[in-house]
């Protein structure tokens, strides 16, 4: 029988665990996200604003991939991106938002974000991103 959808990241672990990082003010997508990467063989930090998610940023001396929501309160995630980039670690940015005009995702990508995923997102899309390009 076929393995499909969330099920395939739960049977089957990745090579090797990935760190993760998720910045979103929505902190029932914090304890879900957590909980999800946990049982798909991920560790995940999550961080509810911009100060504590460039502070955790910092701070983690292994991240393989950051996954950072547009709106943030009265912040905003492509402010995160330009001030982790200072940092010059080699992750993977995702950027998630309801709102993710083409302009903006435009402007996300020439900041470095390399996947840009409509809310509500597809957990099983985005861990196939994190197990596929980290």
């Amino acid at each position: 029988m076929a393995v499909s959808g969330l099920e395939r990241h739960f049977k089957y672990r990745p090579h090797r665990s990935k760190n993760v990082l998720l910045v979103d003010d929505e902190q029932d997508l914090g304890w879900i996200m957590k909980k999800i990467t946990k049982d798909a063989g991920h560790k995940l930090s999550y961080a509810p604003t911009l100060k504590e998610g460039i502070d955790k940023f910092k701070r983690l001396k292994h991240l393989d991939v950051v996954v950072v929501d547009l709106r943030l309160e009265n912040e905003n995630g492509l402010t995160f991106v330009r001030k982790a980039r200072v940092a010059k670690k080699r992750v993977l940015f995702i950027m998630i938002s309801a709102f993710g005009t083409s302009p903006v995702k435009a402007k996300a990508r020439r900041l470095g974000v390399k996947h840009f995923l409509d809310k509500p997102i597809k957990v099983d899309k985005l861990l196939d991103i994190i197990n596929r390009d980290c």
